[in-house]
């Protein structure tokens, strides 16, 4: 179950409401990121959450980076897309770490039919997410949260590829793999 409201903010929004969201940003690589597109897509994943207070950090890593973590604290040994930490879950404040590979946003890019910044931009979205309570074990919390990421990406302005099958929301297509 997701600790969500009603929908307070509508598609017509141009930014996420002003709540008390602190974020922050390291880019441990040498790739450049939009940190305030960032930052935006954070503030629209939490808009309509329990949380008035959020304090959340995002870490942009390499795939040896966030192999190192998922090996560390989840015994998977694999690099993966996005890693997400609650530290702090008391509504109304939320404090959470996001970890993003450019690495696997590069190679998956492509073939999800977009640019590897605006894959890097899903994976931080899809972190969020999850700092907010959203699940993706299910096929019906993959479809649920499928539909937050799509409806965060469309408040940004991020068209999705209609070829990319993770878009699929009925719950029957889930796939496993990024963001499952």
């Amino acid at each position: 179950m997701n600790p969500f409201r009603p929908h307070e903010a509508t598609a017509d929004d141009q930014e996420p409401p002003v709540r008390r969201h602190q974020i922050s940003l390291t880019n441990q690589t040498a790739t450049p990121v939009d940190a305030e597109q960032i930052e935006r897509a954070i503030r629209w994943a939490l808009a309509d959450s329990a949380y008035d207070e959020a304090s959340v950090s995002v870490a942009i890593v390499d795939d040896d980076a966030i192999h190192e973590l998922n090996r560390q604290f989840l015994a998977h040994d694999y690099p993966t897309d996005v890693l997400s930490f609650t530290l702090e879950d008391d509504p109304p404040r939320l404090e959470g770490e996001i970890v993003v590979s450019v690495d696997t946003a590069r190679q998956n890019a492509e073939e999800a039919g977009w640019t590897a910044a605006d894959e890097l931009l899903l994976y931080v979205i899809h972190g969020a997410l999850h700092l907010a309570g959203y699940l993706d074990k299910s096929p019906e919390d993959c479809a649920e949260m499928r539909a937050a990421e799509a409806a965060v990406l469309d408040r940004l302005g991020v068209r999705r590829s209609p070829t990319d099958g993770r878009w699929s929301f009925d719950g029957a297509d889930v796939q496993e793999g990024p963001l499952s």
